[in-house]
């Protein structure tokens, strides 16, 4: 497989979406910029029902030395369909810090919203790689950050030289067993982050429900392998938390 590089994620050459529209189009640059922007590092889908879908994405930051100064701001902009904004899940040790705008867990007129992280002193993006994320859970309370399974959410970051984006359609999980009502992650865009799965069946359910598709192609079938549930390995730069090493495509492996 052809491995996608970071100038090939900059560029983000025509690609086709044949299972859900593209929401941009990353245009070509001349030159790159020592400015960060950010990436999706991984998606994780825990359990779920036909109402909401507990989903988490962590977020990575792109820098050609993986540092950032004090000062520094990246922004990814979310574009989100039957969705309240998420809460905000990372450690607020001070050196850095993650912000939304609408506020947490608010409803939106057209489900854009805003997040950014700020370097409030030097640092090293591996401190916030993976460590950033946002939070849907599949409450029903009035606090709960849900989103609807089949929601599509289109991500946009940029510098203003270098773009990343991405587009991905929320699955529906129970755990069961040939369920009717499953619903697939499907993934659109130039390069797909790292999809992890929860357990969720037992001796009698067994949990297949872990299908990838990305740009009409399935990279992970449905799986039955109880605790021990399919990773599939991101392509996008940054996946993992590591920038500049991207990973060939359809690399599976399992883990807890």
């Amino acid at each position: 497989m052809t491995q996608i590089s970071r100038r090939t994620l900059a560029k983000g050459a025509a690609w086709a979406a044949p299972v859900v529209a593209a929401s941009a189009v990353v245009p070509a640059y001349a030159s790159s910029s020592d400015k960060p922007y950010g990436a999706i590092c991984d998606l994780f889908f825990g359990s779920g029902n036909v109402n909401a879908q507990r989903t988490t994405i962590g977020l990575s930051v792109i820098t050609p030395n993986g540092m950032m100064k004090k000062g520094d701001t990246v922004s990814w902009v979310f574009d989100a369909t039957s969705a309240r904004v998420p809460g905000l899940n990372y450690s607020q040790n001070g050196r850095w810090s993650l912000s939304v705008t609408p506020p947490e867990r608010s409803r939106t007129a057209d489900g854009k919203f805003t997040v950014t992280l700020t370097a409030n002193t030097d640092i090293s993006t591996s401190e916030v790689n993976c460590v950033a994320r946002l939070l849907w859970d599949n409450g029903s309370s009035a606090n709960s950050s849900n989103i609807d399974p089949g929601s599509h959410i289109s991500v946009v970051s940029s510098n203003g030289t270098e773009s990343y984006n991405v587009g991905v359609t929320i699955p529906l999980r129970d755990g069961k067993v040939n369920n009717s009502r499953y619903k697939p992650v499907i993934i659109d865009g130039p390069c797909y982050p790292t999809v992890k799965f929860s357990y969720l069946g037992n001796s009698t359910r067994l949990n297949r429900d872990t299908k990838v598709i990305f740009n009409g192609k399935e990279y992970l079938p449905n799986s039955d392998d109880r605790n021990n549930q399919p990773v599939l390995r991101g392509t996008c730069e940054g996946s993992e938390g590591v920038a500049g090493t991207p990973r060939s495509a359809g690399d599976i492996s399992t883990g807890g």
